[in-house]
């Protein structure tokens, strides 16, 4: 019987370590090739053969709290869009609120575009985000409704773009999200995130068919919100970007990748709120989809090298110290890699002031990871909401 323990537990034991080595090898060579060369040959791809007069229209649904440095910059690019028909819907909660100062002297200085200011909101369920623009939804004129997000910047092309993509099996057009060139550690910080992990499971959570959409920048088709029961339904739900990729694929439809990230260019960036937007993403994602909290762990540079580091040194012996630093080496390159085919522009961060983003980014994913696991609380906007599993929302007074 001791015989046959040892057996049992050699075979198990080998069986693990080899599994780990093929952990290793899928995420530091085949997630990161597949999203480098998915970012090379279908990224920043501008449309061609567009026939102006047959784009459909467009609403674009702007949802504002508050007002930073950069807000009216990054909301004159969508007064610029080279877009035939398309409105431009602002909806702010508080009618107190600054931003309404910024919306109204763009709606001044362009007259020429299609833009509306709703105030007030509308309480259809607990999601704050989906309250504020319920009565912009609801006054909409095109089947097309574009959901952006305040710190989102655009390129010119942008709503043409995404828009070529909304085929007629197509339901949803979302975005990557990326950051524009910023200053300071935080805004590095966010480029070593969104340009690295962030976009390397995006993409590969994408081409293998899972749902993965956040909702930054999405082009929807307004009868997949109707089908789901539109907003009133969608207010039920946290991560309601989640929901609306899950109601598209249930419509029947797919959902596409837009060749243009989106561009977040908010001037509110800092150790502190990276910490805190870290947490409350691992939150709203544990409680849509709970097999995140084994395999995404998995997928991060220092645990996945930690027992790959293991596994070889019981297979083969080799000096463990060694292999960890050629792992972690052979990560970063590629995560640089894969950051500067994303960036258009020049990169405004030297390779020290990234590396060291990219270390510290690495090092601390397993404190946020395991803190937002255990935290059910988040607060978001202006409000503080019990997060339940399945992504449903409970406000917290």
């Amino acid at each position: 019987m001791d015989f046959w323990n040892l057996y049992l537990t050699s075979n198990f034991t080998l069986g693990l370590a080899y599994f780990f080595v093929c952990v290793e090898i899928v995420c530091l060579y085949v997630f990161h090739l597949v999203a480098i060369l998915y970012i090379k040959l279908y990224m920043h791809r501008k449309p061609s053969n567009v026939v102006r007069e047959e784009l459909p229209g467009v609403t674009i649904l702007k949802p504002l709290v508050g007002v930073d440095a950069n807000l009216e910059d990054n909301l004159e690019t969508f007064f610029n869009l080279d877009y035939p028909r398309y409105e431009l819907i602002f909806c702010i909660q508080d009618e107190k609120d600054p931003a309404c100062k910024t919306v109204e002297a763009l709606m001044g200085k362009y007259p020429q575009v299609d833009a509306r200011l709703f105030l007030g909101g509308s309480r259809i369920g607990m999601n704050p985000k989906l309250n504020n623009l319920m009565p912009g939804y609801s006054a909409a004129q095109y089947d097309l409704i574009m959901i952006s997000d305040s710190g989102i910047r655009v390129f010119s092309n942008t709503l043409t773009e995404m828009v070529c993509k909304m085929t007629p099996d197509v339901g949803l057009v979302h975005a990557i999200p990326y950051c524009c060139n910023r200053k300071g550690f935080g805004a590095t910080l966010e480029k070593a995130y969104f340009g690295g992990p962030h976009c390397r499971m995006y993409i590969c959570c994408n081409m293998v068919g899972a749902t993965c959409v956040t909702g930054m920048s999405n082009l929807i088709r307004r009868t997949v919100l109707e089908e789901a029961g539109g907003f009133t339904e969608l207010g039920k739900y946290i991560s309601e970007d989640f929901y609306m990729g899950v109601a598209a694929i249930k419509s029947g439809l797919s959902t596409r990748i837009s060749s243009f990230p989106a561009m977040q260019n908010s001037a509110n960036t800092s150790l502190e709120s990276f910490g805190k937007r870290m947490v409350r993403w691992t939150t709203v994602r544990t409680s849509s989809v709970p097999s995140i909290l084994i395999l995404e762990p998995f997928s991060e540079a220092v645990l996945c090298g930690l027992c790959c580091t293991l596994a070889v040194y019981y297979l083969f012996g080799w000096d463990p110290i060694l292999f960890f630093m050629v792992h972690m080496l052979q990560w970063f390159m590629l995560d640089y890699i894969q950051i500067r085919a994303l960036q258009v522009e020049h990169l405004n961060c030297s390779k020290f002031d990234y590396m060291v983003a990219w270390v510290y980014r690495e090092c601390t994913a397993p404190f946020y990871f395991l803190k937002g696991c255990f935290n059910n609380k988040v607060k978001w906007r202006t409000g503080t909401f019990r997060v339940k599993w399945g992504g449903y929302l409970e406000e917290v007074h």
